[in-house]
């Protein structure tokens, strides 16, 4: 059977995509799988390009001049599970906040679920006690989120956790370096769980890839790997994961084999990649994670 170039396009362009995307984001359990380490992690896009880099570097400069981190996560829906058991295990996996101080705050948005949370590292509690939390969701998040106005929204409530935080006068100081290798199996944890999400980008990639090579030769492979780096990167904010998908999806389209070969590969069985990857990965910029981070429930929900 032939394909025109055209609808091999739209195939790429539009199907491929959709599909991995609803595939990708949940484990078999049905519940969010934890996102790559990131200042902002937005991987449905709710937020424009230019807004994202203005939001991460906000954050970035405060962490170089207070030395606590924040986090921000964007999501369509945490549901079937709450919003707070999801913010408690990003916030655990995590472990944004200074090693020794344990100064993170991790803010969570279920756009579809019109729900938020800012979950506080145990080190700042007082500074940001629960009503505050609280509060801070229903002015700053609230009216903003209301008109879809997301990246004002976060503007504003950053704003006001920024106050809350230097006035507590923790000692200054950014976070030294990524959190050690060998700091428990955390990070290789989090590295089998990204490696995980790679198999529904990978499997279709090679799926696509066996079709247009059958039409482009070679070329066929090489536009469905080029397709798996894009896409693969944009949503899981990791041009390191992107990479590796795309590179699978060449070399198994070009080359053949059975498809059970990527879930061996990648569903982790054997440990994954040699070494994993670390707790301080992942996208926005080069943002590690200072260890330090005691997630044990302060902080606020609210909706709008």
């Amino acid at each position: 059977m032939r394909f025109s170039i055209a609808s091999l396009a739209l195939l790429f362009a539009f199907v491929l995509p959709a599909a991995l995307a609803a595939d990708t984001t949940r484990g078999p359990d049905g519940l969010l799988l934890v996102p790559p380490l990131a200042r902002v992690s937005d991987p449905s896009g709710y937020l424009a390009p230019a807004d994202r880099a203005a939001l991460e570097n906000k954050l970035a400069d405060f962490e170089a001049t207070h030395g606590s981190q924040i986090a921000i996560v964007l999501v369509k829906s945490t549901r079937p599970e709450p919003i707070e058991d999801f913010a408690h295990r990003v916030g655990e996996a995590w472990k944004i906040g200074r090693r020794g101080i344990g100064d993170g705050v991790l803010i969570v948005v279920a756009v579809q679920d019109r729900a938020a949370r800012i979950d506080v590292a145990r080190r700042l509690e007082g500074a940001i006690p629960d009503v505050i939390a609280s509060r801070v969701i229903r002015e700053k998040m609230g009216p903003r989120f209301a008109a879809k106005d997301y990246a004002g929204g976060l503007a504003a409530t950053l704003d006001a956790l920024f106050g809350l935080i230097v006035a507590e006068g923790l000692p200054p100081g950014a976070v030294s370096g990524q959190v050690e290798r060998g700091d428990g199996g955390r990070g290789a944890a989090q590295g089998e769980q990204a490696i995980r999400g790679l198999v529904p980008f990978v499997i279709g990639g090679v799926l696509l890839g066996i079709v247009l090579r059958r039409v482009f030769g070679v070329l066929g492979a090489l536009l469905a790997a080029g397709g798996a780096v894009a896409v693969v990167a944009y949503l899981l904010s990791s041009l390191l994961l992107g990479a590796i998908a795309g590179v699978l999806v060449f070399v198994l389209a070009s080359f053949g084999g059975p498809m059970m070969a990527v879930t061996q590969v990648l569903g982790g069985r054997g440990g994954g990649f040699p070494g994993g990857f670390g707790g301080g990965g992942g996208g926005g910029g080069g943002f590690s994670s200072g260890g330090g981070g005691d997630f044990s429930g302060g902080g606020a929900s609210g909706s709008w």
